[in-house]
């Protein structure tokens, strides 16, 4: 599924997004409780969450859970070549008026991550 489709799955359902922060916090929480779902969730986690929400997480979402062994854990964002042409949903975006890095962050759930869509999407079908 594309950003700019998310973005308008998200836009048509802003329930959806509330529904996926809710599913996503019961992982988190049950992660910190549950040693084996924990483990889980770092060898495999589409498996894992496919168990905790009782439907399959399919191989489009490509997640990774990762543990804070630091004082603080900050997760890159994915690399943009400054030489490289914008994509077609990116000229779509800027074309529109948004800024590219404005409606990834909306895609992304405010930081939670594309997984958090699939998610919803996934429970809303």
């Amino acid at each position: 599924m594309s950003r700019q489709n998310v973005v308008e799955m998200i836009r048509n359902n802003p329930e959806l997004l509330e529904d996926g922060r809710e599913r996503m916090q019961s992982v988190l929480t049950r992660s910190a409780t549950d040693a084996e779902f924990r483990q889980q969730l770092l060898a495999d986690p589409r498996a894992a969450m496919s168990v905790h929400f009782g439907q399959e997480i399919g191989p489009e979402a490509d997640i990774a859970f990762i543990e804070n062994k630091a004082s603080a854990t900050i997760v890159l964002p994915a690399f943009v070549d400054p030489n490289g042409e914008l994509s077609e949903n990116e000229l779509e975006a800027v074309a529109g008026g948004s800024e590219p890095i404005t409606l990834g962050l909306f895609a992304a759930g405010v930081a939670i991550g594309s997984a958090l869509f699939v998610i919803g999407y996934e429970i809303a079908k």
